[in-house]
């Protein structure tokens, strides 16, 4: 087997960001790992990381005034979610989940995950570049809704016809994942654009590290395209730390300097509090304030 990449840590020094976040406020994309001695890995994962738990998190959203979260399935788990479980039943009330089942998940096991707090799927191109439809539909049933990552102009267009076909709600990662340097008029962002007007896609205003041209902050290059998210239907947008940064090999940002960028994608103090807790309570079905 090839040698795995190992990603480099997170901050663990998250600073207090100037933006005072809302109450509710919400990280709705971001990973846990580990403990790996009680969690394991899935042994085919392209990545090896470093633990960082359910404490680790609590601890860093703790900084930042974050009151809730969605823990987003790693391609690191595989199909495995333990992990998950334990954590949404350690803090039922502040966080949910979104799951990658595999192909042949009961019935019963869609129930349990529903019970303690999964809200959708993932899929990831990465993982695999066929959607499964038979588990949308299925966990469509269980009130779930589909979350697509994926990379770039070819991948955005090899899923655009399917992601328009589900039925119900659908999110899309890290603002449609376009290389930043493609500009808001490439065929990609055109292609996330057009899901957004269905007024049934939610997109994250997530990962500009991803797709920036820069090696580090403030990734100027991505603002463009957070604004003309904003712009095009603010209903429909949420904000994810990405924490803690998998496969990121450029200088790893600061998560208080990554909330701090909602200043400049959002001036308005009210429209950063319909993205950062009112559209996710919404989706997520967190209880009201």
């Amino acid at each position: 087997m090839a040698e795995k990449l190992k990603s480099p840590p997170p901050d663990r020094n998250p600073k207090t960001p100037k933006l005072k976040a809302p109450p509710g406020a919400t990280d709705t994309h971001f990973h846990l790992y580990g403990p790996q001695l009680r969690f394991p890995f899935n042994p085919n994962s392209p990545l090896d990381v470093e633990d960082s738990t359910l404490d680790d998190m609590l601890h860093l959203h703790n900084t930042l005034g974050i009151e809730r979260g969605v823990i987003v399935q790693s391609v690191v788990q595989g199909n495995c979610y333990e992990y998950m479980i334990h954590a949404l039943s350690r803090e039922p009330d502040r966080l949910r989940g979104i799951a990658l089942p595999p192909p042949d998940i009961t019935d019963k096991e869609l129930e349990i995950l529903t019970t303690a707090g999964v809200v959708g799927s993932r899929f990831a191109y990465r993982a695999s570049p066929e959607i499964n439809m038979d588990i949308i539909h299925r966990t469509h049933e269980f009130g779930w809704h589909p979350q697509f990552w994926f990379r770039g102009p070819d991948e955005a267009a090899a899923w655009r016809d399917q992601m328009l076909s589900v039925p119900g709600n659908f999110v899309i990662d890290h603002m449609g994942w376009q290389p930043a340097e493609l500009g808001i008029d490439s065929p990609g962002f055109k292609i996330v654009l057009e899901c957004l007007d269905t007024g049934r896609c939610w997109v994250k205003l997530s990962g500009p590290n991803r797709f920036t041209a820069e090696p580090g902050l403030p990734y100027s290059d991505t603002l463009p395209f957070a604004k003309a998210l904003i712009e095009r239907n603010p209903d429909r947008l949420l904000w994810g730390s990405d924490w803690p940064h998998p496969d990121h090999f450029e200088a790893m940002p600061n998560d208080g300097d990554l909330l701090d960028l909602m200043l400049d994608w959002a001036p308005d103090e009210a429209l950063r509090k319909k993205i950062l807790t009112d559209n996710p309570a919404e989706l997520f079905g967190f209880p009201a304030l």
